[in-house]
């Protein structure tokens, strides 16, 4: 869809959701249920009453009997309402009507009253035929109940009948009587049926969903902290459903007065947090009016304290008014901002919440009397609507929000993708040059031991050569060792390397038959011990160096006839004891060739980073050598 085509859809949206708001805002202020009126059926079957004689009392105890013999009774016109009867009186009321039957409608069994402020009892020719709840004390709150009371047609008399409506109410609560029907149950059960799902059990649904819908409005406020002007919304229709507990609920937690002055208190910080939700929506930076907002919060529940519960109810309509047109000008202005930025979130929000102020003020109508007290109280199912509006705006959003989290791990995972490859090559790269960088360096060391061994062996030779001729068995010695080399080097490439044992093993098998040769006995004698951790093939390597230097020169120079070696593990200082001693004359200061000689063992043994001890043997010949290899090097 194209920019043109998009806002084209967007005016047609918005022009039929704004004509479907007023118009049902029309219908309900013009043709909302009349159940007070009746219908077809209970016109030509029943009996509608709306003169009555009202008697005023404040003797709870008064009987039915005596309240017909009263003779202080004022004629009224149903529906009545005592804040014009009988202003400021609180107390009971007893409506006296006269009906007499007509022979050509059915015989009447039940009567019908839509509205009874705040309770009612109900009397046949001087017979208790209904009631709910008490009328004395804390009353009954069943001010927006609907009553339906059968009895006995034999009650009826053939000629006049008198029905007496016990009222009891609260001053200043718009307490009174509405019009009465007589007639069959069977005609009458359905007009109350329907006040009855109006006036209570829609209430009662429209409550229940205003309490999850705040809950649910305050949990994606608090999960998503960007959203946070729904917090206000979220408290306004906690509020909202706390206020409307009232429409149905036929007791309340607190006494009378303190229950209107919180109801009251209630509809002001309704008011307030609604607007300041409606201002953060659209961005306004209007601090003056976040100030008066909950300025009028304040003040209203701080005069409505002071004044009292039972006072203040007369200046409802004073209190409320202030905040009906900012409330409505926000509206307005919500629905210009949703038209100007051609949002339809905020067009059904601002539809929903006009309609809710229009029947608002409908219902206020109703509270000042320009309506019947038997009116049903609208603004309830429209807030309804509203906070249905605000949840669908919550999942449009909760449901953006997760396909852009979707679209952010798509694309996050195929940058990664990307990376992991290529990171597999350069890993790959640097395999590769790590590989070739220990090749490299294992020839070095090869080159470097072939070297110091075989090279210094031969370089010795030479320069022997070059001052007399060496004898046959001097050969010998210069290449036996020159072979002990290159084997030498030749184990250190062994994957097995690293093992001490194997290395001194491998050592042990090479060196056996040239000490036979040479008359010398080996005593072996070594023991398990940990596998060393840390040390390279070239430590290991110069460590064999360190005992082919000793034999060396048992075989060479000490005239020994015995070599013992030993290995055991020092558990107490984590160590591998190695002692290499023989019964020989000893070594001498210097040895002959490069690498030679105790400072070269010497220097070894420090490079490995282990401890290095020479000195006489215990039988004081011979020479012995004492190594201490620490299981873990040390750097």
């Amino acid at each position: 869809m194209n920019p043109k085509q998009s806002d084209q859809y967007f005016v047609w949206q918005f022009c039929l959701l704004f004509s479907f708001s007023i118009l049902i805002a029309l219908l309900g202020t013009f043709k909302a249920p009349t159940h007070f009126l009746g219908n077809d059926a209970s016109k030509q079957q029943g009996y509608l009453l709306d003169q009555a004689r009202v008697f005023f009392t404040t003797d709870p105890n008064l009987s039915a009997s005596q309240a017909l013999q009263s003779s202080s009774k004022m004629l009224v016109t149903l529906p009545d309402s005592w804040d014009h009867s009988n202003k400021d009186f609180e107390g009971q009321s007893w409506y006296q009507i006269e009906f007499r039957l007509n022979p050509n409608k059915p015989k009447p069994n039940a009567v019908f009253l839509p509205r009874a402020v705040m309770n009612a009892h109900v009397y046949l020719n001087g017979y208790w035929i209904g009631g709910l709840g008490s009328l004395q004390g804390d009353i009954s709150r069943h001010w927006n109940h609907p009553y339906l009371f059968q009895f006995s047609p034999e009650l009826l008399n053939v000629g006049n009948n008198t029905l007496l409506i016990q009222v009891a109410g609260y001053k200043n609560y718009r307490s009174g009587l509405g019009r009465v029907w007589v007639g069959p149950s069977e005609t009458l059960e359905p007009l109350y049926d329907s006040a009855y799902r109006w006036q209570v059990t829609g209430s009662m649904l429209a409550t229940l969903v205003a309490f999850g819908s705040g809950l649910l409005l305050l949990l994606f406020a608090k999960v998503f902290r960007e959203q946070e002007g729904f917090y206000y919304l979220a408290l306004a229709v906690i509020v909202f459903a706390a206020r409307n507990t009232g429409y149905f609920m036929d007791w309340v937690p607190l006494p009378h007065a303190l229950w209107g002055q919180l109801v009251h208190s209630l509809h002001a910080w309704f008011a307030c947090l609604y607007g300041l939700f409606l201002i953060k929506y659209m961005g306004l930076q209007w601090r003056w009016i976040r100030v008066a907002l909950w300025t009028y919060a304040i003040s209203v529940s701080v005069v409505t304290m002071a004044v009292g519960g039972q006072a203040i109810l007369q200046f409802t309509f004073w209190l409320l008014m202030p905040i009906i047109p900012v409330v409505f000008i926000l509206n307005v202005l919500l629905l210009s901002h949703s038209w100007r930025t051609r949002n339809f979130e905020g067009a059904i929000l601002g539809c929903s919440s006009l309609m809710f102020v229009l029947l608002s003020l409908r219902d206020l109508a109703t509270m000042i009397d320009a309506l019947p007290i038997e009116s049903i109280l609208l603004s309830q199912y429209t807030g309804l609507l509203l906070f249905v509006s605000a949840c669908w705006i919550i999942f449009r959003r909760y449901r953006s929000l997760l396909e852009d989290l979707k679209d952010s791990n798509e694309s996050l995972n195929s940058e990664l993708a990307i990376r992991e490859q290529q990171l597999f090559r350069q890993f790959n790269l640097l395999r590769k040059i790590e590989q070739q960088r220990a090749q490299d360096d294992e020839r070095r060391r090869i080159m470097q031991d072939i070297h110091d061994g075989v090279g210094s062996s031969l370089v010795s030779a030479l320069n022997l050569s070059e001052t007399r001729p060496l004898s046959r068995e001097e050969m010998r010695d210069v290449l036996q060792e020159c072979l002990d080399d290159l084997r030498m080097a030749i184990d250190s490439l062994d994957p097995q390397s690293d093992d001490l044992l194997a290395l001194l093993g491998n050592f042990r098998w090479r060196y056996e038959r040239r000490l036979k040769a040479s008359g010398i006995a080996l005593l072996w004698s070594v023991a398990d011990v940990p596998k060393l951790e840390g040390y390279s093939s070239r430590d290991l390597f110069d460590l064999l160096r360190i005992v082919q230097e000793v034999f060396a020169n048992s075989l060479k120079h000490s005239q020994a006839t015995k070599i013992e070696l030993s290995v055991r593990w020092d558990a107490a200082n984590d160590k591998v004891l190695l002692n290499i001693s023989d019964n020989g004359v000893g070594m001498p200061k210097n040895t002959l060739g490069r690498g030679r000689g105790l400072a070269h063992m010497n220097i070894r043994a420090k490079a490995i980073c282990i401890e290095l001890y020479t000195g006489k043997s215990m039988l004081e010949q011979g020479l012995t050598v004492f190594m201490a290899i620490p299981k873990v090097r040390k750097r």
